[in-house]
């Protein structure tokens, strides 16, 4: 293959998919070795992609990936605007594989969205805690609410692939001074030590979480209890 410069500048795309031959490949990263705007674009692109991938955990029903790479085929790419010297690019079939990259992670992470109906109580939680947030917006995350006795609530968002799930209690009453409240995870072997919240108020994330059907919110004695002792304050089912 016989490439001029202008030509191996329009394959970042390309070569950031991993959609090259590889003539094409040896080709273009010779070019990319001296080329600093061209290395800059491929590292944005990867970047994308891989977090593309990420997104996409699921793959979307058949009739909907035909549509999207229809849609792509004729949709015009935008180049990044940039301050350097304007060049030609072309971006074919690079293009129309990031065009359908993204397309298809808005469409199938929308139908998730309407599907679960939650996606507006995860990003209210995750402006409420911030230090959680990587948990919160993890793909499978789910929530779950459920209301106690005397108005006290409680929301456990769980992430079966991470193995985790953060608990938030609401209008939970201070405990007498040698008291606590403990949380605990229930699977077919009986109720597990998830930990004890350090205040009424303060979140908790429990990991350990695999076959728990429920969560439950006692009141123990202070530094906690082996087994539930106390009263049920809430609890939550995880289906």
């Amino acid at each position: 293959m016989r490439s001029t410069s202008a030509d191996l500048h329009t394959l970042t795309g390309a070569y950031a998919v991993n959609a090259l031959s590889e003539t094409e490949r040896a080709a273009f990263e010779t070019h990319l070795a001296r080329c600093e705007s061209c290395a800059e674009e491929v590292a944005e692109l990867a970047a994308t992609a891989a977090r593309l991938g990420e997104a996409v955990e699921f793959p979307p029903p058949a009739h909907l990936k035909a549509r999207v790479l229809a849609a792509a085929a004729e949709t015009r790419q935008l180049s990044p605007r940039t301050a350097r010297v304007p060049r030609p690019r072309r971006y074919g079939r690079a293009g129309a594989l990031l065009a359908a990259a993204c397309l298809v992670a808005v469409a199938v992470v929308g139908v998730q969205v309407v599907q679960s109906g939650q996606q507006d109580q995860l990003a209210q939680l995750s402006s409420q805690y911030g230090r959680f947030s990587d948990l919160l917006s993890t793909p499978d995350a789910k929530i779950f609410n459920a209301a106690g006795a005397n108005g006290a609530a409680g929301t456990a968002v769980m992430s079966p692939s991470r193995n985790e799930m953060l608990f938030l209690g609401k209008n939970l009453p201070t405990p007498a001074g040698d008291r606590v409240y403990q949380l605990w995870m229930i699977n077919d072997e009986g109720p597990h030590s998830a930990g004890v919240l350090p205040s009424p108020t303060s979140p908790l994330v429990a990991s350990g979480i695999p076959g728990a059907q429920r969560v439950a919110l006692t009141v123990e004695p202070e530094g906690g209890s082996a087994t539930p002792t106390g009263e049920l304050v809430v609890e939550i089912g995880l289906a």
